[in-house]
């Protein structure tokens, strides 16, 4: 489970009923924090707009990846950085490397730029 992931179930509570999954719904003052930040959700992409508009009604994660058509994951890490934003929380960088992704510091990747010599040598 990621760290953003953790941050946020903190503030969330699982509602169990006998017709449907286990919801995860954000906790009230978060929702509050969203109502309040209209004029900064605006300001979102459409995609992340829209899952903060349904994060601000209540909707639980789940729902809103079923209609986003993405993960529960991917919802869950959306809403963490709105409400980090929203309430000065530094947000943590992450760097990855895929497979023969450069590792090497630098711009140049810890090669020369001009490993021929430059031109006009």
């Amino acid at each position: 489970m990621f760290l953003a992931d953790l941050k946020l179930a903190e503030r969330t509570q699982t509602i169990m009923d006998d017709d449907g999954p286990p919801r995860v719904e954000p906790d009230n003052e978060t929702m509050q924090l969203l109502r309040e930040s209209h004029a900064y959700i605006l300001t979102l992409p459409p995609q992340e707009r829209h899952i903060a508009a349904m994060a601000a009604e209540g909707a639980p994660t789940w729902e809103i990846a079923q209609e986003m058509r993405i993960s529960d994951a991917a919802v869950a890490h959306v809403i963490d950085r709105i409400v980090a934003v929203l309430s000065g929380r530094a947000i943590e960088q992450v760097e990855t490397g895929g497979l023969g992704a450069d590792t090497d510091p630098g711009a140049s990747g810890g090669y020369d730029p001009e490993p021929f010599g430059g031109a006009g040598r």
